[in-house]
């Protein structure tokens, strides 16, 4: 288990509850990168520090955030965003906006693990993923082969995300903008269901049968392969 300590700042040589008190908004503490990380390992079932039962595996939600703020002091926070996003608790997907909030420059390095969400058996994660491909532009074109078979995923939550992706990556106009996921508009539930079946992701479907599924997405070795 892993043991977190805190410095407690002053302002002006005051004592923060004083500080509080008075009206005085403190910093925010941030923990270094490495602590963070150990925190993130609670949560991984093939780490030697799986815990779920400690008192840290709850602050996982905020040192997703605070894993996001410390990308500009390390070059690994996308990563192991994604990575994070694949940890078997419910509130893994939260580290799809924290991902989304980096940019989508970022958010392309994650290609490869993006696209092998797209298989996973949980439903939510294999939803998230194509929200987060929807944002990442014409250099997730490789991914798209993995993605249209998405439009007749069982879930229809990612029916209407693979919809999305395709959206992005090509430019074709296939699903109102009232569906489309943005940095500001995420949520754990960011899309909704394709329901009737076809309302949002019929477009897509008829584009991909009619054109998509006919191109090689994936021709070279690229951002798509790890």
């Amino acid at each position: 288990m892993i043991l977190l300590t805190s410095c407690s700042p002053t302002i002006g040589g005051a004592n923060p509850a004083t500080a509080v008190s008075t009206g005085v908004q403190l910093p925010v503490v941030m923990e270094p990168v490495e602590a963070l990380v150990a925190i993130l390992e609670l949560s991984d079932p093939a780490s030697p520090t799986y815990d779920p039962a400690s008192a840290a595996y709850a602050k996982f939600p905020e040192v997703l955030k605070q894993l996001a703020a410390a990308n500009a002091s390390t070059n690994d926070a996308a990563s192991m965003l994604a990575y994070a996003m694949g940890f078997p608790r419910q509130d893994s997907v939260l580290a799809a906006e924290a991902i989304l909030s980096l940019g989508p420059d970022w958010a392309s390095t994650d290609l490869p693990i993006l696209i092998d969400y797209l298989n996973s058996q949980r439903a939510e994660l294999r939803m998230v993923s194509a929200v987060v491909l929807s944002t990442i532009g014409d250099r997730a074109s490789c991914s798209l082969g993995s993605v249209g078979p998405r439009l007749w995923d069982p879930d229809p939550t990612v029916c209407t995300a693979a919809a999305l992706a395709i959206q992005g990556i090509t430019g074709e106009e296939l699903v109102a903008n009232i569906y489309v996921v943005t940095p500001e508009t995420f949520s754990p539930n960011p899309v909704p269901a394709d329901t009737p079946e076809g309302k949002i992701a019929g477009a897509a479907r008829a584009w991909w049968e009619d054109k998509g599924s006919k191109v090689n997405w994936h021709p070279s070795y690229d951002l798509c392969d790890p």
